[in-house]
């Protein structure tokens, strides 16, 4: 498949922070910041009982054909969710969600603040209740979560775990 430029669609970029590290994911929809952050909202609780103490600082919008992000109010800035600081060892890992759009482009969210990678780097369906729970959430967005063709995801029933290697580097 051909590329497509990565302002083809309305994006939410949800800034957050985890221990001392500043880390941000995006979100493609085309819906209202409030509906939008009552989602990602549900998607951080489900997922909270797996997390490090995370909190949402700020939550920005860049328009269809725009790469200007500017900051909008979706309800959830400043909401606080897991507990606990990662240790130096932690503080790389991550949860990878992933899925398909309905034109089958690849889709991802990352989200830092992981408390287990696992053993396979993979959580499978019934291994981790709070991620099974959060893949629950992203599914529920429906048409409120596009790919970067504009189609609806389908957000997979697993999702990987790891260790960046940008903060492993770093931390050499």
């Amino acid at each position: 498949m051909a590329p497509l430029p990565p302002d083809g669609t309305a994006r939410f970029r949800f800034n957050y922070v985890v221990g001392s590290n500043d880390h941000s994911f995006q979100i493609r929809s085309g819906g209202s910041p409030a509906a939008v952050g009552t989602l990602v909202d549900g998607f951080l609780s489900a997922i909270s009982a797996a997390m490090f103490g995370l909190t949402v600082t700020t939550v920005e919008f860049a328009a269809s054909g725009s790469s200007i992000f500017l900051p909008v109010t979706s309800g959830i800035e400043g909401n606080a969710y897991g507990s606990g600081t990662p240790i130096v060892e932690q503080v790389p890992w991550f949860y990878g969600f992933i899925g398909r759009s309905a034109a089958g482009r690849k889709w991802h969210l990352d989200l830092f603040g992981g408390v287990s990678i696992g053993i396979n780097f993979r959580w499978s369906p019934g291994e981790s209740g709070a991620v099974d729970n959060a893949i629950v959430a992203l599914q529920a967005f429906g048409s409120n979560l596009l790919g970067i063709d504009g189609s609806a995801v389908t957000v997979y029933t697993y999702a990987n775990a790891g260790s960046n290697a940008h903060y492993q580097r770093k931390q050499r």
